[in-house]
């Protein structure tokens, strides 16, 4: 009976045996392809396995790291397994998050002759700064002889630098030719008498007239002058649109776009003003257009204005996820608010005392309208992302903030942040907000605010970055382009030195360290845009996702962060070279 027994036992053991292993057999074997890289070295931003010198990488997802090959043994044992040693004495960064930029806006400017006050590298072509009102001046008349275009549009022109321009000072440069100049902030443009007439707009009632409508404040539309600034700006740039959006123009704007980012080693970005120029749909068709194709090597975020959700917030983006959604465009539940107006443009509001010339700062939205807004998307569940500039704007926002009922998982991000005080800082901290910096403020206008509208000591604290870093919040980087170019090293270079325009080193314990000026083009970027599940670090599981530098940026020091030359990206596992 014993014998029987261990013999039933033996051959249901062996049955089973062998139906484990016809089971085994026919499971699909997981990524059955594989590529390791060898770097030099990988900076993976993961505190808990910072550097690697190999990474397995399959279906456009990281597998795991190692120091040797005989690391990676779990994911290349009986695998079709390339090794690519091509970087072998490169650098390997995870690749590079821009949270704030505006591709419609980048697609109007990057065709446009720029004349500004710093100078340029954009694809294809350099712009020499421009200093002073003569220089300024000369610039204009070269780029007018240049130019064949109907209207005529140039992008940079700020008064500090440039001095003073309006309807008259156009209409005496170029009397015979439709001229519109955009100000450094984007948020200003000034016309000429030729170009408001071929615009339309020509007589004073025909002006008020498009200017009177719901939302716009009288005051942002001055027919006497030819400016048109904020709350009227949309209305102006849909009059500028059939010069602005020619099919030529929009797909030159668009390869630029592409080649900057990938110049620049971006990866992944976030769009802050979605459908603020074209309008949803037909935003998301052109975006689309873009990011769907192979040749792509990033993707986008679309976070859309305020406005632009009409209804229930979630109804809204569940329908627009529905017929847009992509791999490489897509939405979230985040959406774009504003405050107060334009930092380069001193349209930013300010708390006592105030500006030094005495001017006022204006509203983007007044605070009861923002209140409500904020309240809307808060209690549908939305993350917010409210443009904020002056300290007393940034007050505003910070008491609306303080009074919504909390809610797990959901955050707020200051966006810009220009000026705040070291109380508000401490308000940011501890009511555990995000922040996404604009730090090109501190290179461009430290000297010329510190002359001209805050003082020498506010000047000096404009991006007050250090202080968020000693407070542990969150940060990321951006451009908001064309405020600063979309080339997150110089951003880095800038908020780790803050050296001025004119040489000058501006409140220096305001300096990021190198780790977070780094983490802040990476990881703590894709965190304030909520992608830091997916991108932001060289992690298992994430997307293979790495931006290729020709030296270790912790080696070569905050200091020389500029001469850190991207050679180009992988972007989930393929090779884009930069040039």
């Amino acid at each position: 009976m014993l014998k029987i027994g261990q013999f039933i036992g033996a051959a249901l053991a062996l049955l089973l045996a062998t139906s484990v292993q016809a089971e085994e057999a026919s499971t699909p074997f997981p990524y059955p392809e594989v590529t390791v890289f060898e770097a030099k070295r990988i900076i993976t931003m993961e505190p808990g396995y910072s550097e690697a010198r190999y990474v397995a990488v399959s279906d456009g997802i990281v597998l795991g790291l190692g120091q040797s090959l005989e690391d990676l043994e779990a994911w290349t044992r009986d695998r079709q397994v390339t090794v690519e040693r091509r970087f072998a004495k490169r650098i390997l960064m995870p690749g590079f998050v821009e949270p704030h930029i505006h591709p419609m806006q980048t697609i109007m400017m990057l065709p446009i002759p720029f004349i500004s006050p710093e100078e340029w590298q954009l694809p294809g072509k350099a712009y020499p700064a421009a200093r002073g009102k003569a220089q300024y001046e000369q610039r204009l008349r070269e780029a007018l002889a240049k130019s064949q275009d109907k209207l005529f549009i140039t992008w940079g022109h700020h008064k500090l630098f440039h001095g003073d321009m309006d309807r008259a000072e156009l209409d005496r440069i170029a009397p015979d030719r439709p001229v519109v100049i955009w100000q450094r902030s984007f948020h200003e443009i000034i016309a000429n008498s030729k170009a408001l007439d071929l615009l339309g707009i020509g007589t004073e009632a025909s002006f008020q007239a498009e200017f009177a409508k719901p939302g716009i404040d009288p005051s942002h539309a001055d027919f006497a002058t030819g400016i048109v600034h904020e709350t009227a700006l949309f209305n102006g740039i849909e009059k500028l649109r059939p010069y602005l959006f020619s099919p030529a123009k929009v797909q030159q704007g668009l390869a630029d776009m592409r080649q900057m980012m990938l110049e620049n080693g971006v990866t992944t970005s976030a769009d802050l003003a979605f459908g603020g120029f074209g309008g949803p749909e037909m935003e998301s068709k052109l975006f689309k257009s873009l990011y769907d194709q192979p040749a792509t090597p990033s993707r986008i975020l679309a976070i859309p204005v305020a406005p632009l959700v009409t209804g229930e917030p979630n109804e809204w983006l569940k329908q627009m996820k529905a017929k847009h959604d992509s791999p490489k465009f897509f939405f979230s539940n985040r959406v774009k608010l504003f405050a107060d107006g334009a930092f380069f443009a001193q349209y930013m509001q300010m708390n006592p005392p105030g500006y030094s010339d005495g001017h006022e700062g204006k509203w983007l939205t007044e605070p009861e309208e923002l209140q409500k807004q904020t309240e809307r998307f808060w209690n549908a569940g939305w993350n917010l992302h409210t443009h904020v500039n002056g300290d007393k704007g940034l007050d505003v926002v910070l008491g609306i903030t303080e009074k919504l009922a909390p809610r797990n998982g959901q955050h707020i991000v200051m966006e810009h942040l220009g000026y705040s005080t070291e109380a508000q800082n401490r308000r940011i901290g501890e009511m555990g907000l995000h922040v996404s910096a604009q730090p090109n403020y501190i290179r461009i206008l430290g000297d010329a605010y510190a002359e001209t509208g805050l003082g020498t000591d506010r000047a000096a604290q404009m991006s007050r970055l250090g202080s968020l870093e000693r407070k542990n919040v969150p940060l990321g980087l951006h451009s908001d382009f064309n405020m600063a170019p979309i080339d997150p090293l110089y951003l880095a270079w800038v908020a780790s030195n803050r050296i001025t325009l004119d040489g000058n080193v501006k409140a220096p314990e305001e300096r990021l360290s190198l780790d977070k000026a780094l983490r802040a083009i990476t990881i703590e970027a894709a965190q304030v845009i909520g992608l830091d599940a997916m991108v932001g670090s060289i992690a298992t599981g994430k997307k293979a996702d790495f931006t290729v530098l020709d030296r270790d940026p912790y080696a070569a020091g905050a200091a020389k962060l500029q001469e850190v030359e991207v050679e180009g990206v992988l972007f989930e596992g393929q090779w884009f070279p930069a040039r």
